[in-house]
């Protein structure tokens, strides 16, 4: 199966997504639920539009396909504002608090590297998780 990467942003009235193999194909959401449900609309969309125009669909978008959703850091710490902390992030990565709030706040953008440092932050929490029984 095929995984289709889907970029999903901030926007002012909710959230933005755009799928970056097919140019145009942008979808928004008041939540991250129904951004995704009108991804999957935009997609059946844009094939349809392209088998009626003769172009050829990408290989990525042929069935069956998984969509992948892909957040950027400010995205990311506003959404999940209300599960981590600032300060919990900070443990978990390693980034001063402060730093972390003017990312979440779009003032400051982070280098490479600092995305790197919360993603392994965040995937090393989750596979701790998934060692805990209750």
């Amino acid at each position: 199966m095929q995984k289709v990467k889907v970029i999903i942003e901030k926007s002012k009235t909710g959230y933005a997504a755009y799928l970056p193999l097919i140019d145009g194909c942008v979808t928004t959401g008041g939540t991250i639920d129904e951004l995704k449900y009108n991804m999957h609309e935009a997609i059946r969309f844009h094939r349809e539009g392209m088998k009626k125009d003769g172009l050829a669909i990408p290989l990525d978008l042929k069935e069956p396909f998984e969509l992948v959703f892909q957040f950027d850091v400010e995205t990311f710490l506003c959404f999940y504002d209300g599960i981590f902390t600032r300060r919990a992030l900070s443990r978990l990565t390693g980034i001063n608090e402060s730093l972390l709030s003017q990312y979440a706040n779009g003032i400051k953008h982070p280098r490479q590297v600092q995305v790197k440092k919360i993603e392994k932050g965040l995937h090393h929490l989750a596979k701790e998780i998934l060692q805990v029984s209750l």
